[in-house]
């Protein structure tokens, strides 16, 4: 039991490690002059293979069909949790640091709690509320960090991006929690994963047409480092750490990736390290933590 758990432990850490390195990759593509749909459809495309290996690979295990509503909700999800959760967030990295990105998609578990309390009226309590203030708090000290920090003509229009992708996100999360009991967390994830690659390639072909073999050298292995060591990697890092650790502990170790996006932004990228940025991302971990502890805490007294 116990050696489970520190496999979880170590797991999710890494999980977390490869996913900080999500803007970064990004931000090294756009020095080739590509943008954010450039990027993330050479992300989907290399991801694209794995997941659907990995989908048959399962189905052949176990060949579970899948009921119609699921089906439906599947759909909506994928496009919504990770096709618009994706897509807005490496358009926002387009005008924000890598570091503010990290920041502001890490408030997640703050949109879950309030749209929990929203569809299903769960209690929020003056704790969590607090916990929520402090995040925000922080997002507007890293904000106004990485205005003086940071030249972007258009920091508002990225900020405003980032924060539609951690909102999508978290609707993303709040509602796939029973879909995910019907179906299973790695069918989920791989179906969830192709419909929102299928959804990235088709809007990049009405943007760009089929242009995708005049990017850079540079531009394909960077699009691979994402799609492998951002993307499908962590991906399942996280999803079986979860297994083994459960949400709580995951939010509470995951908190390293702002960290790390913070550190590896100033060595690779040359980002400025502010003390505002490093407050603001205080901060927002200190809320997130807040809201882990807080909601495991409620989980043990109901339970009792």
């Amino acid at each position: 039991m116990q050696s489970g758990f520190y496999k979880g432990v170590v797991l999710v850490f890494f999980g977390a490690m490869c996913f900080a390195t999500k803007g970064i990759f990004a931000k090294l593509a756009f020095r080739y002059d590509v943008d954010g749909l450039e990027i993330l459809m050479l992300r989907m495309l290399f991801s694209l293979p794995v997941y659907v290996a990995i989908l048959l690979f399962e189905y052949r295990k176990k060949p579970a069909p899948i009921r119609k509503t699921d089906r439906m909700n599947i759909l909506l999800l994928g496009l919504i949790g990770y096709y618009l959760a994706a897509l807005f967030d490496f358009l926002g990295l387009q005008y924000v640091s890598a570091s503010l990105e990290r920041n502001i998609i890490f408030t997640y578990p703050t949109f879950v709690l309030l749209m929990s309390w929203i569809f299903f009226k769960r209690r929020i309590t003056l704790v969590q509320w607090l916990a929520v203030a402090i995040c925000y708090a922080g997002i507007l000290l890293a904000f106004y960090s990485d205005k003086t920090a940071y030249a972007s003509d258009n920091l508002m229009k990225g900020t405003i991006f980032v924060l539609l992708s951690a909102l999508t996100y978290a609707f993303y999360l709040v509602k796939s929690d029973v879909i995910i009991y019907n179906i299973g967390t790695i069918r989920f994830t791989c179906i969830s994963m192709i419909i929102s690659c299928m959804a990235v390639l088709v809007h990049y072909v009405i943007v760009h047409g089929f242009n995708i073999f005049n990017f850079q050298p540079e531009v394909y292995y960077i699009g691979l480092a994402i799609a492998i060591i951002s993307t499908v990697l962590p991906s399942f890092l996280m999803t079986r750490g979860i297994a083994l650790i459960g949400s709580s502990n995951m939010a509470i170790i995951a908190s390293i990736g702002p960290i790390a996006t913070l550190f590896l932004s100033v060595y690779l990228l040359q980002e400025h390290l502010t003390l505002g940025l490093i407050a603001g991302t205080i901060l927002v971990l200190g809320g997130v933590l807040l809201i882990s502890l807080k909601g495991k805490s409620q989980a043990i007294s109901s339970a009792k």
